[in-house]
C-alpha cells in the first residue's frame, strides 16, 4: 500500500492580503494622528511648548498602546469565544475606534467650538489615547495570527505583505490627510481615517472566518490573570528578547520624527508648505520602502533573515546621520529614500523572524512582546526627542538625527552579537 506525504497547509495570496489589509487601516491612522492631526490640533489651541506638548502626549498614548497590546496578546491566547481566539477583540477594536477618534468634533465644529474650545487639551488627550487603546485592541490580536494561520514558509510572504499594508496604509495616511489639513478640514481627515480603519478591520475579520479557531474552555484566563501574567511566560526565548531589544533601538531611530516632522519642516525649509513637504518626503519614503520590503520579505525566505536585517540597521544609521547634516531639501529627499530602502527590511522580516521563534501555545504573548520594539519605541522616542525640542531650531534638530543614528547602530550592534545564527537556528529547530 503507497502512502503519498501530506502536503503542507498553504495559504493563498488572497487570504493573505485579506488578513493583512487591517494593517493598512491601523497604520493609516497612527501615522495620520501622529504625524499630521495631533501636532495641527495641539497647534491650533497653544503656541508655547507645544513641541514637548505633542511629545508628552505622545509618550501616554504609546505607553498605553503598549500595555494593551500584551494583554490583548494574552487574553486572546486563551479566549474560547465560539468566534475565535482573536476575532473578539479585532472586531471590538473595529467597533470602538471611530467614536474616539471623532472626539476633536467637540471643539472642531463651529456651533460647539465655543462651549469646548476651553477643553480642547482635555480633549485630544482623551480623542489620541482613545485611539491608541481601540487600535491595539485589535492590533494586539491580528500580529499573533502569522503564528496561528500562516505556515512557516509562507510567514516572509506574510509578512512581506504586512510590511506592502503598512507602507500603503502609511502613504494614504499621508496623502490624504495632509491635502484635507492644508485646506483647515482636520474633522474630516479624523473621520475618514476611523472609517478606513473600521472598514479594514471587518474584512479581516471575513476573511480570517472559520479559520480563527478558539482555545479550550478549559484555558480560559480572567484579565486579573492576564494582567498578573503580562511578562511570564512558560517557554523562554531568549534569542527572541534580544531580537526584541535590538529592534526596539532600531525603531527608536526610526521614529525620531514621528510626532515631529510638521515642525521640523518649519524650522529646516520655511519657504516650503510644511504639509507639502511632509507629504514629499513622506510620499517618495513610502513607496520606496514598500518595494523594499516586499523584495526583502520574498527574499528571506530564500535567503534566511539575519543578514538583510543587520545590514539594514547599519545602513540606516549611515543615511540618517547624512540626513541631518544637510539643508539642501532635495538632498534631504535623496538621502531620505535611500534609508528607505534601508529600513523595509526592519518592517518585513523582523515579524517574520519574531514568528519563527514565538512559541506556538503563547503566540499571542509574544508577538505582544515583538510589538513593544514599535509601541515603546514610539513612546520612548516622543519623550526623549520632546524634551530636546523644547526649544526648535538647527541645532536641536541636528541633535535629533545624531541620536537617531546612534540608536541604529546600538541596536545593529546588539543584534550582531546576541542575535546569532547558531541560536536562530537551535530555536526554530526545536520550536518544529
Amino acid at each position: 500500500m503507497t502512502t503519498h506525504p501530506v502536503k503542507p497547509l498553504k495559504r493563498s495570496v488572497g487570504f493573505l492580503i485579506g488578513m493583512c489589509l487591517l494593517m493598512l487601516g491601523a497604520n493609516l491612522v497612527w501615522i495620520s494622528y501622529s504625524s499630521v492631526l495631533l501636532p495641527t490640533l495641539v497647534e491650533g489651541v497653544m503656541t508655547e511648548g507645544k513641541g514637548l506638548v505633542v511629545g508628552l502626549i505622545g509618550f501616554s498614548g504609546m505607553m498605553l498602546a503598549n500595555l494593551v497590546n500584551i494583554l490583548t496578546g494574552i487574553v486572546s491566547d486563551h479566549s474560547s469565544s465560539r468566534s475565535g481566539r482573536r476575532t473578539p477583540a479585532i472586531l471590538t477594536g473595529a467597533l470602538g475606534s471611530l467614536p474616539v477618534i471623532a472626539l476633536p468634533a467637540l471643539f472642531l465644529i463651529p456651533g460647539l467650538k465655543s462651549i469646548f474650545l476651553p477643553y480642547a487639551l482635555p480633549v485630544i488627550v482623551l480623542s489620541y489615547c482613545g485611539m491608541q487603546f481601540f487600535t491595539n485592541v485589535g492590533n494586539g490580536a491580528w500580529w499573533p495570527l502569522l503564528v496561528d494561520l500562516v505556515p512557516e514558509h509562507q510567514r516572509g510572504m506574510a509578512s512581506g505583505i504586512q510590511g506592502f499594508m503598512t507602507m500603503l496604509g502609511s502613504a494614504l495616511g499621508i496623502l490624504l490627510v495632509t491635502l484635507l489639513n492644508e485646506k483647515g478640514q482636520a474633522l474630516s481627515a479624523l473621520l475618514l481615517i476611523g472609517c478606513i480603519f473600521t472598514a479594514t478591520s471587518l474584512v479581516n475579520v471575513a476573511v480570517i472566518r472559520g479559520s480563527d479557531r478558539s482555545a479550550p474552555r478549559s484555558d480560559h484566563i480572567s484579565l486579573s490573570r492576564a494582567v498578573r501574567d503580562m511578562f511570564r511566560v512558560r517557554t523562554r526565548v531568549a534569542v527572541f528578547f534580544w531580537l526584541v531589544l535590538a529592534m526596539l533601538l532600531a525603531f527608536m531611530g526610526l521614529n525620531a520624527m514621528q510626532f515631529f516632522a510638521r515642525f521640523f519642516f518649519e524650522v529646516y525649509f520655511p519657504t516650503i508648505s510644511p504639509d507639502a513637504a511632509f507629504r514629499l518626503m513622506g510620499g517618495i519614503s513610502l513607496v520606496v520602502t514598500m518595494v523594499a520590503a516586499i523584495a526583502s520579505g520574498l527574499l528571506s525566505d530564500r535567503i534566511g533573515r539575519r543578514s538583510l536585517l543587520l545590514g539594514s540597521m547599519f545602513a540606516s544609521a549611515i543615511t540618517t546621520l547624512f540626513m541631518g547634516l544637510t539643508t539642501n531639501f532635495t538632498l534631504f529627499l535623496s538621502m531620505a529614500a535611500i534609508r528607505a530602502a534601508a529600513t523595509g527590511p526592519l518592517l518585513a522580516i523582523a515579524p517574520a523572524l519574531a514568528g519563527d521563534l514565538a512559541p506556538k501555545d503563547e503566540a499571542g504573548q509574544y508577538m505582544a512582546y515583538n510589538n513593544l520594539s514599535t509601541g515603546l519605541a514610539g513612546g520612548i522616542s516622543s519623550l526623549i526627542f520632546g524634551v530636546i525640542l523644547i526649544t526648535m531650531n538647527k541645532a536641536t534638530f541636528m541633535i535629533l538625527f545624531v541620536v537617531s543614528a546612534i540608536f541604529f547602530l546600538l541596536g545593529g550592534i546588539i543584534f550582531a552579537v546576541k542575535v546569532t545564527q547558531k541560536e536562530l537556528d537551535a530555536r526554530i529547530k526545536s520550536a518544529k
